[in-house]
């Protein structure tokens, strides 16, 4: 009797913004890497997204310390102690006010290749609650690897809103270049927060003068 052959499996080779069929290929061929990857994270995979979640770890600016941060000489230190860091445990709660500035990160590590492009966009659901997600260009270059942060907070007046962790937080979506970069992030001398599950505050403090 003939032998059975199996058709090989190829991984799609394409430029642009990678369709959901693409993502998921990708996903299963360890291209991309996403971990903890849900038993379920196909559902979450949408048109041209995936989403991601709220990790247990925030940093939250309070009123504590100097009532001024000044970016050339404030320290790093002095920055970290006008935030408190709070650790949700799983599920768990947390109240955000109009008052409140976060910074986070998702549950999720995201590993990426050196020629493809992560861009994170907030929900569309909550950003119909004032929550944005993001507050500067969102995009992961070629070569990230650590938990995606977050710089979160809500334009709603006089309300409280409650966001849990684990939640689907934002989404993310996948460019594919035509080459590979040569110097992929993790090896940029501007790596400044790849590498961390937790998140970490501003990097442009500079030293105090002696």
């Amino acid at each position: 009797m003939p032998k059975k052959t199996h058709k090989k499996t190829s991984v799609p080779n394409m430029v642009g913004t990678l369709p959901d069929w693409v993502i998921k290929e990708y996903i299963k061929k360890g291209i991309i890497k996403i971990d903890p990857l849900p038993k379920d994270w196909e559902s979450s995979v949408d048109e041209v997204t995936i989403d991601f979640h709220l990790g247990n770890n925030l940093r939250v600016f309070t009123g504590d310390g100097w009532d001024i941060i000044d970016t050339k000489h404030t320290t790093k230190q002095e920055v970290e102690s006008m935030m408190r860091l709070v650790e949700l445990k799983p599920g768990q709660p947390f109240i955000l006010t109009e008052h409140d500035f976060v910074i986070a990160t998702t549950k999720e590590r995201l590993t990426l290749p050196s020629d493809i492009v992560g861009h994170l966009h907030g929900k569309s659901s909550l950003a119909r609650l004032g929550v944005v997600v993001h507050s500067t260009a969102a995009r992961f270059d070629p070569g990230w690897d650590g938990n995606p942060v977050l710089e979160f907070g809500t334009f709603l007046k006089g309300k409280k809103l409650v966001i849990y962790e684990g939640s689907p937080i934002c989404a993310f979506s996948f460019e594919k270049l035509a080459a590979s970069v040569r110097r992929p992030y993790h090896r940029s001398p501007n790596n400044r927060y790849g590498g961390s599950h937790l998140p970490q505050v501003s990097k442009l403090m500079g030293k105090r003068n002696k």
